[in-house]
């Protein structure tokens, strides 16, 4: 009998908390001095192992899963590493990413189910800014995932990636084995368009009440109505 998703992630959590340790990803660790400073996204975020590592490392973060148990873990975290997240329960469906927000985004033993969140991701990105995947390969999946449990499906297909965000420029990949198991590690970074970075477009916010923000936006439209 198939369960659904927050209720299946719950339970693993509830069941194993910080089974993987209460450090960073090992992809992250080495590719830290490539990330832009600032602020970061960590899409489903798990227990928040990575977010209170960048966290720590001088980066403003913000994450989400939709485990309520996993953010809970993730804040524990924060709160016992003596750092500040933004961590929050959502699910990918319903998740409303800002425009040109983040100078880096990270998405660590997750893959996204629908192609579109894809396009969101990008957007979400401000000119310049990194993205960070990294999870396991199709040869690590040891059982068929149905469609009605394809929330537990993290395993890529080969050139997968590469696919979804060939508007950005790469600058590492590699699919293989990395501590006998079958990887897939991509940094990405997002074009800085000439015209936008003399409008300082990659300093956009999505804060309401910031004018500067504001002025960003119009300039935004005026640039992409050309």
């Amino acid at each position: 009998m198939s369960t659904d998703a927050k209720t299946y992630w719950d339970e693993k959590y509830s069941s194993k908390p910080y089974s993987s340790g209460k450090g960073p990803n090992d992809f992250l660790h080495q590719m830290l001095p490539r990330l832009e400073k600032g602020k970061v996204l960590d899409i489903g975020m798990g227990e928040g192992q990575n977010a209170v590592y960048l966290a720590q490392k001088g980066f403003q973060v913000k994450g989400f899963d939709i485990s309520k148990v996993a953010v809970e873990h993730a804040r524990a975290l924060a709160k016992d590493s003596g750092v500040i997240i933004e961590a929050q329960s959502a699910d990918l469906d319903l998740y409303l990413f800002g425009i040109m927000e983040y100078d880096s985004i990270i998405m660590t033993k997750f893959r996204p189910t629908n192609t579109r969140y894809y396009t969101n991701i990008v957007s979400a990105l401000k000119m310049g800014g990194i993205l960070l995947i990294d999870s396991y390969g199709v040869p690590e999946m040891d059982e068929a995932i149905g469609k009605d449990e394809d929330f537990r499906n993290y395993f890529f297909h080969s050139n997968e990636i590469l696919k979804n965000i060939q508007g950005l420029r790469i600058l590492f990949y590699q699919e293989g084995i990395v501590n006998d198991r079958h990887v897939v590690q991509c940094l990405a970074q997002k074009p800085i368009d000439k015209d936008a970075a003399k409008l300082k477009l990659f300093d956009m916010s999505t804060k309401k009440n910031d004018v500067e923000s504001s002025k960003h936006l119009e300039l935004a439209e005026k640039l992409f109505k050309k």
